[in-house]
Parts: C-alpha cells; sequence; structure tokens
C-alpha cells in the first residue's frame, strides 16, 4: 500500500478565498453570514441567514471553458487551480499523464440549469434549454468539469452524500492513491447557494431564525442556539 500525502489545498469560503483571509477571520470571529434581503420574495421561507462566497467567473476563463460550467462546477475548476498551483502541479505534464484522477463531491449540479429543465415541465417548451443546460445540472458536472478543463484523464470519481459530499470525495481519493490505482488524486467539493437549498432545512425546523443578527449565527455550544446556517 502506497503513502498518502497533501501536497497542495485551496478554498473558496464565506471567510475568505485565501488562507492568511480565513485565518485572520477565524482569529477575529467572522462568519461571513449575511442577512439574504432577496430572499423577501420567497412566501413561507422563514430563515433569511446564509453565508456566500465572493467570486466571480476569473478572468482568464475563456467564454469556450466556461460554456459548460454554472456556478458550482467553476468553483470547483478555479479552487482546483488554486490547490494544483500550490502543490507545484498546475501546468506539469503528470496532470494528462493518466496517473492523475479527480474524485470530487457535490450534493447536486447548478441551479441555473435545473431552473432551464423546470421552465420546459412547467411551459410544455423545449426553448429553455440549450447544449450545457444538462451538463450545467448533472450531479457530477464538479469532477466531470475539472477533468476537462485540465485534461486530465485518469479515474474520474463523483460523490453526492449531502452535507459529506466533499469528505466522502477525499475518502475515496486517498484510497485511490493507497491502493496503487492512481498516483495522484484531485479531491474536494464544491456547492452554490440557493435559497432552495435552505428551504430543505427550513422545512425540517433545523435553520436559525436570528434574521436581524446574522453576527449572532450560528452558534451551535450557545443555550440560545436556534438552528444552522447554509454557506
Amino acid at each position: 500500500m502506497k503513502r498518502v500525502v497533501i501536497t497542495g489545498m485551496a478554498g473558496l469560503t464565506p471567510i475568505g478565498n485565501d488562507w492568511a483571509t480565513v485565518a485572520q477571520n477565524l482569529k477575529t470571529q467572522t462568519t461571513g453570514i449575511q442577512t439574504m434581503n432577496d430572499w423577501d420574495k420567497y412566501e413561507g421561507l422563514n430563515t433569511r441567514l446564509a453565508a456566500p462566497v465572493d467570486f466571480t467567473r476569473p478572468k482568464h476563463y475563456t467564454r469556450k471553458q466556461v460554456r459548460g460550467m454554472g456556478r458550482v462546477a467553476m468553483l470547483a475548476t478555479y479552487v482546483s487551480e488554486l490547490a494544483l498551483q500550490d502543490a507545484g502541479l498546475l501546468n506539469d505534464p503528470i496532470l494528462r499523464s493518466g496517473r492523475m484522477g479527480v474524485a470530487y463531491g457535490s450534493s447536486s449540479g447548478s441551479f441555473d440549469g435545473l431552473i432551464d429543465f423546470t421552465k420546459m415541465l412547467l411551459n410544455n417548451d423545449k426553448g429553455s434549454l440549450n447544449a450545457t443546460s444538462y451538463i450545467r445540472m448533472m450531479g457530477h458536472t464538479c469532477p466531470v468539469n475539472i477533468g476537462l478543463h485540465f485534461g486530465i484523464n485518469g479515474r474520474i470519481i463523483p460523490t453526492s452524500s449531502a452535507c459529506t459530499s466533499s469528505s466522502q470525495g477525499i475518502g475515496y481519493a486517498y484510497e485511490t492513491i493507497k491502493y496503487g490505482i492512481q498516483t495522484l488524486m484531485v479531491a474536494g467539493g464544491s456547492d452554490e447557494l440557493s435559497a432552495s437549498q435552505a428551504a430543505v432545512f427550513d422545512t425540517l425546523f433545523a435553520t436559525s431564525l436570528r434574521n436581524d443578527e446574522p453576527h449572532k449565527s450560528p452558534r451551535p455550544f450557545d443555550k440560545d442556539r436556534d438552528g444552522l446556517v447554509i454557506g
């Protein structure tokens, strides 16, 4: 069995997109949680709290490169680029050698692609669909887009297990290297923020309702805790 080590890391998070910013916000207990005022339009949705990621399309990504990416896949691809850069492997020939694979998790695909299909079903009209609607919506959009973008042609392993999608991807990557199936793996996970995700936990009475005090949520170990916040 092979020894497994981590050679590069990166993150796009509500409290920063580089480790220095993340560390500083952790030290100052800055959560990144905001009141989502645009969610007021959703009747019956109780929570207005979420932790969005400050992210826009990277300027060096061309229209052709991103046409099959929704936000979730673009987050996944760019953070993988940062991790490969951190590992010193971004332009290494090993990416296309067959010795590297991808194990990556997401609880769902991109919601803009899902909306395209929903419009078709509601309006009985396929006109809302285009050639990339399914690629953006599919549950394995993240690992597929990562593989295509970097030319990684080893094993592609999608994982989808709700809140453990990312850790499951990391676990599969560990096993893939440990048992000698691949030499290197890109591993992790990505999800994009949507009111529909908040609605899942809202329906379960699990969300924080301190909508006017975003800086005080969540607080899992506080006696006055009232629920979770998605991000």
